[in-house]
């Protein structure tokens, strides 16, 4: 629509243009008619005063209208001296009324012809009154076939901008089934993958649990084999719970509530694993700080960056907890020590599926990226020669409750 609107403008514009280059070539010729005459005039008033005797074809301007005759475009002249008609060489059915007389001094358009004039004091005392017209047919016959190839040129513009916006609007029909199809794929290989990542990570424990089931049949001692039993529990357990979250997508519902008690839950269910590793641990956050986020989620988030952190850092190392508000933006930074991350792995690490831990699923990063995202914020990745830390962002500010 804005391509024909352009075009229309343009079509418009260009003949104004052409309108006016021809009125104005008309004027030029006018005055120039004009010019003409007023030095014929000029020296043929001053032949007169040298003269003794006046020759019979000098005693009128029938002369003048001989060499007038060379402009195929002149129509007529007129030339008084007072009220006096010295020269007349408009066509009977050319009518010079009182409006022609008044509007010619300007320019004036009337029965096809252009009339221009103006009063001209030749010689002392020799006022001189000059009137020409010229025929504007051969004008309107260039003006009429600049409109119709002016229309001929938008018309072609209008169709092949037609045509641009068809095939536009085709491209984009195939760019979207493209899409459609893209995401299907998606969609096919994530359960492809899905599946056999589910097959194989069920596979191996239910393989562990069937030997072990078999060998509380045979054994009478038991405490040996129950600890391995519950592990593969725990991580069918795990299991279940990552893949049920992403079954039921990433809806947040937003309350307010105190970054204390999330921080206490975190505590309490962390801080007996690290020690446990020989880690040092460490919480720093604003005091009476307000969050206003989804609590269920967040405290998702939190537990995947430290569990995280935990399995990548080494004994002895330390694991660190911060948060602050910053420029309207709730900062969750989770660090550990004594690591790094490879260049070639930071672009892979939110991506599902994708782990390097032997027993991984490689969710943990992935949910945490699916639930900055759905609050409107951001993860990523700092790395440092001897320290790993992952930043959450999500919107908010400092509050009270």
């Amino acid at each position: 629509m804005a391509g024909f609107v352009v075009l229309f403008l343009s079509f418009m514009a260009e003949i104004w243009l052409f309108h006016n280059t021809l009125s104005d070539h008309q004027r030029f010729e006018a005055q120039r008619a004009l010019n003409l005459i007023e030095g014929r005039l000029a020296g043929y008033l001053e032949l007169l005063a040298v003269l003794s005797e006046v020759p019979p074809y000098l005693k009128n301007l029938a002369w003048l209208t001989d060499e007038l005759q060379g402009d195929p475009g002149l129509t007529g002249v007129l030339v008084k001296e007072g009220k006096r008609v010295l020269l007349n060489t408009f066509p009977e059915d050319i009518r010079l009324d009182k409006e022609t007389f008044l509007a010619c001094r300007k320019g004036y358009e009337y029965q096809r012809a252009f009339f221009l004039c103006r009063n001209s004091e030749l010689a002392p005392g020799k006022n001189f009154f000059l009137l020409v017209a010229f025929d504007t047919h051969f004008k309107a016959l260039l003006f009429r076939e600049a409109l119709v190839y002016g229309g001929l040129v938008f018309l072609g513009g209008s169709l092949l901008l037609l045509l641009a916006a068809l095939y536009t609007q085709k491209l984009e029909k195939e760019r979207e089934n493209l899409r459609e199809r893209l995401i299907s794929s998606e969609r096919l290989a994530t359960m492809g993958r899905l599946s056999a990542m589910i097959a194989h990570e069920i596979r191996n424990p239910l393989n562990t649990l069937f030997m072990g089931i078999q060998y509380l049949k045979e054994a009478e001692n038991s405490e040996e084999i129950l600890p391995l039993l519950e592990d593969e529990i725990r991580r069918l357990s795990e299991l279940t719970g990552e893949l049920l979250s992403l079954s039921r997508g990433f809806e947040v519902k937003i309350e307010k509530f105190e970054l204390s008690e999330l921080l206490s839950q975190i505590e309490v269910r962390f801080r007996p694993k690290i020690e446990a590793k020989g880690l040092a641990f460490r919480i720093s956050a604003p005091e009476k700080l307000v969050l206003t986020a989804d609590r269920r989620w967040l405290y998702r988030a939190l537990a995947n960056l430290l569990t995280n952190a935990i399995e990548h850092a080494p004994v002895g190392e330390s694991v660190e907890v911060s948060i602050s508000a910053q420029k309207r933006q709730i900062v969750f930074q989770v660090c550990n020590s004594g690591s790094t991350v490879p260049k070639a792995l930071k672009g892979k690490i939110f991506e599902p599926f994708f782990t390097t831990r032997e027993g991984g699923f490689g969710l943990g990063l992935y949910i945490v990226k699916q639930v900055a995202e759905a609050h409107g914020g951001r993860v990523g990745l700092k790395t440092f020669p001897e320290k790993v830390c992952f930043e959450m962002e999500i919107p908010g500010e400092s509050t009270s409750l």
